[in-house]
């Protein structure tokens, strides 16, 4: 199963990029969408961007069929690797396993700055993909999980459009 969604954002890509990038950001960001112990375990550049290897715990709201599965927290590890385009956008690879649960997360980024619309900076396209080969309860954690990934989703851009304002005016 895929969630998609596009963000549009009135900063430029480099103010973006400092809460993907900076570890006091990220871990800021998690922290204040929730999460509990919130580490980055990783951060360095590499020849063509970077890649981040964060840790958290993030709340669940499990519905009855998925108690034995997923607890009221779950450990969120997430890999990315960020990647410099040719034609100047960035594209990020991710890999995100919650600790014990018998489901497969990936997706991308993938950041532009356009220039034909009026008021968008930047724009983030995004796209997760779920799988479970459990039987039987399989299809439902699937659902949940991309659920919960829509809302997290959400959360996390209107924090960033919230926040991103102020960070400019930090400089």
């Amino acid at each position: 199963m895929q969630v998609t969604a596009i963000h549009d954002y009135k900063e430029n890509l480099d103010t973006l990029l400092r809460y993907f990038s900076e570890d006091d950001l990220i871990t800021d960001k998690y922290l204040k969408l929730g999460a509990r112990n919130v580490r980055v375990n990783k951060l360095e550049e590499t020849d063509d961007g970077f890649i981040v290897e964060t840790q958290r715990e993030v709340p669940a709201n499990v519905p009855g069929v998925l108690k034995s599965i997923l607890g009221s927290f779950n450990t969120i590890k997430q890999t990315e690797s960020w990647h410099w385009q040719e034609n100047e956008q960035l594209l990020c690879h991710m890999d995100v396993e919650i600790i014990g649960v018998p489901a497969k997360i990936s997706g991308q980024m993938m950041f532009s700055e356009p220039t034909d619309r009026t008021g968008v900076s930047t724009q983030n396209d995004v796209s997760v993909t779920v799988k479970s080969s459990v039987p039987l309860i399989g299809s439902t954690l699937v659902s949940f999980i991309c659920d919960d990934i829509k809302a997290q989703m959400q959360s996390e851009y209107e924090f960033l459009c919230e926040t991103l304002p102020q960070l400019v005016a930090e400089d």
